[in-house]
């Protein structure tokens, strides 16, 4: 009789606490994590964050993202922040550069305390983001994407990829910090290998094409730096490509697709997808402060089929063997 009035009870206690369980999660709200992007251009670093965020066990019952862009116009970046900040989420992931600086800045002079994930930041210890890599120090955490390093590596593997090229148009935005940086370190990989760079700041003019038309020579090439505006012109700098039938090599795999020859560098859906595991880790109680600064787990060198061949180029069989090939048109299109 004991032993039945026990049992009774263990599953009367059973059933309680799992009916408690269930009313309490059907009961609890989603937790809302707070997005910041410029534009449009980096969506694919949120579709890479919702894949590594269900992956890790988070579903749309456990989790709310609310999105803010900026539509590409830093200056409404500033409100769009704002209003962000208004709804107190448990979290803001920044989908880059800029939008990281400029949510410290308001944070700042607000007294606000909201732990940070950056999605991919060239050198956020030099932009002041953080402390140390292994001690982030702050509110802040997230992926050095190492665009600013790789690019003196980007010249050197472009140079080698296509041996013909004799001058390098080097893009860059002297607004962006990044930029400038990557700038000096290509410069410095020039002197290093003895090549002819010609830097133009895309932030100068809104001509630049046009200047830079009239000075282009035959075996010539265009090297991109890291940069939102320079991001956002993509296409454009496609078709400058394919008119002016000039090699271009840029930081991601979405500039090869929109028709550039090649690519080096983590790519938009990488970085945040990397950046689910900083935000779980912040969920389960860990401050940013404590989570070191990971490097990207992926780096990726593509090169553009398609666009080779309607450039006419000879590629260093020794390199070509090691990039990832696609065959798109400027269109992005299969062929």
């Amino acid at each position: 009789m004991k032993t039945k009035w026990y049992l009774f009870l263990l599953t009367i206690m059973a059933i309680s606490i799992v009916t408690y369980t269930y009313i309490s999660n059907k009961d609890q709200k989603p937790l809302n994590i707070g997005i910041i992007m410029i534009g449009d251009s980096r969506y694919e670093k949120l579709i890479g964050l919702k894949k590594g965020m269900q992956e890790l066990g988070y579903d749309d019952r456990s989790i709310k993202y609310s999105v803010k862009s900026g539509k590409d116009q830093e200056k409404t970046l500033a409100s769009h922040i704002d209003d962000l900040i208004n709804e107190k989420p448990a979290l803001i992931v920044a989908l880059g550069g800029i939008e990281t600086l400029k949510l410290k800045e308001i944070m700042e002079s607000q007294n606000i305390k909201i732990p940070v994930v950056f999605a991919g930041v060239a050198a956020p210890k030099e932009m002041g983001l953080i402390e140390d890599y292994r001690s982030p120090g702050g509110l802040f955490t997230g992926i050095n994407n190492y665009h600013t390093s790789l690019s003196g590596k980007r010249l050197e593997i472009f140079h080698n990829l296509v041996p013909s090229i004799s001058r390098f148009h080097i893009l860059y935005d002297e607004e962006i910090k990044v930029s400038k940086l990557s700038l000096e370190n290509v410069g410095a990989a020039a002197e290093r290998l003895s090549l002819e760079i010609i830097s133009w700041n895309v932030s100068d003019s809104n001509n630049f094409f046009s200047e830079m038309k009239n000075d282009i020579q035959a075996n010539d090439a265009i090297l991109v730096m890291p940069g939102f505006k320079l991001e956002s012109l993509s296409k454009e700098i496609a078709q400058f490509s394919k008119e002016n039938h000039i090699p271009v090599m840029g930081l991601y795999e979405n500039e090869t697709e929109d028709g550039i020859l090649a690519s080096y560098g983590t790519s938009y859906f990488d970085q945040g997808y990397q950046s689910a595991r900083f935000v779980s880790s912040i969920i389960q109680g860990n401050s940013p402060a404590d989570i070191p600064v990971e490097m990207p787990d992926n780096i990726r060198f593509i090169v553009n089929q398609k666009v080779k061949s309607e450039l006419g180029i000879e590629l260093n069989k020794d390199i070509i063997h090691l990039a990832e090939l696609i065959h798109l048109n400027a269109e992005g299109k299969s062929q």
